[in-house]
């Protein structure tokens, strides 16, 4: 009876082992692939040989075509997403002429390619954004009427092995006709993106005037990324979550940038200079004996001094202008006491 019983757990547990087995396997053989991974370069050259102007109808080797319709694209304004043409890699392509018109997606490697169907009437002027440095290339290649397919159209293959953030709009009000990206990496959904990969700021320095106001830039890879900012001085310089930064008191404060959740920073070193008040509100008009008349523009300070000067020197006495005359650094006139004629002082 007990040799039975083990003999009937024994043939249990090989059945469910079995089962398990063969699940594994049949999840693994229904795997989405959502590429084509290219396995021979254009003219079957060892290296890859394709290059910008290049009708490239599959990817090349070590690089992956994802279709225009892959969910990991995401677009932005109005496309026709329904047009089917069989000439097009996988008989479909997004086209738009709408001067709001923008997609967007995000890729680890380090090389990237756009493909796209090319005509007569196509944009000239697309900009793309990596990563916060923008590009602008044409997808209008031929003079004829009729639609060509899968063009390569820009590529970029100097980039550093990492995530990168891509934009690509166009605002000409021409058409964009996408077909398909390639990369020699992997295209990623927006919840297989970290955090944050990295963080830079448009300025590293700053020179503010007190009272004043600029505004610092920060692009961070994934562009989903949550950014908080600090000052480490917040007397001298304050700064809000959108990077204004207000310069307060003279002083020197670094503005923090930090992607959220992250130990991930870029900095700014904000130098505020105390504010002069005092501005040239007056013009001085010097006639000399001679008839030449010559004109100052001068603050309070200057003018005090000036007539104070008048009226108490004599003879040779000489009191001196500083101006501004390119290229000179600086210029400095002296005027003779007893040259002046007369002289008149125009306030505004």
């Amino acid at each position: 009876m007990v040799n039975s019983f083990k003999k009937g757990f024994i043939y249990l547990a090989l059945m469910l082992l079995v089962l398990v087995s063969f699940n594994v396997e049949s999840a693994s053989a229904t795997e989405v692939v959502d590429y084509e991974e290219g396995v021979t370069n254009l003219n079957n050259t060892p290296d890859n040989s394709a290059v910008v102007l290049d009708i490239l109808k599959k990817p090349e080797k070590g690089w992956k075509r994802y279709d225009d319709s892959n969910a990991k694209i995401k677009y932005e304004g109005k496309w026709d997403n329904n047009t089917i043409y069989p000439y097009s890699w996988n008989g479909t392509r997004h086209i738009s002429d709408s001067p709001d018109k923008l997609l967007k997606f995000n890729f680890k490697g380090s090389k990237l390619r756009i493909i796209v169907n090319t005509s007569s009437n196509r944009s000239e002027s697309v900009n793309i954004i990596i990563d916060g440095e923008s590009y602008v290339f044409s997808t209008k290649f031929t003079s004829s009427t009729g639609i060509l397919p899968t063009y390569l159209a820009f590529e970029k293959t100097n980039l550093e092995n990492k995530i990168h953030n891509v934009v690509i709009k166009d605002t000409t009000g021409r058409y964009l006709d996408i077909d398909a990206i390639d990369v020699e990496g992997t295209l990623l959904s927006e919840n297989e993106i970290p955090n944050g990969e990295s963080i830079t700021l448009d300025k590293n320095n700053l020179e503010l005037l007190e009272g004043s106001q600029d505004k610092l830039t920060a692009t961070v890879t994934p562009d989903t990324a949550n950014v908080i900012w600090t000052s480490s001085d917040e007397s001298i310089a304050t700064v809000d979550q959108n990077g204004n930064v207000t310069a307060l008191r003279e002083g020197e404060a670094i503005i923090t940038a930090k992607v959220e959740n992250t130990e991930l920073v870029a900095t700014a070193t904000i130098i505020v200079k105390k504010l002069n008040n005092e501005s040239s509100n007056a013009i001085l008009s010097i006639t000399l004996v001679n008839g030449i008349t010559k004109e100052y523009d001068v603050t309070n300070t200057v003018l005090n001094n000036y007539l104070n000067w008048f009226e108490s020197a004599q003879g040779t006495s000489t009191f001196k202008f500083s101006k501004t005359i390119s290229p000179y650094k600086n210029v400095t006139e002296y005027i003779v006491h007893d040259k002046i004629a007369s002289f008149e002082v125009r306030e505004y």
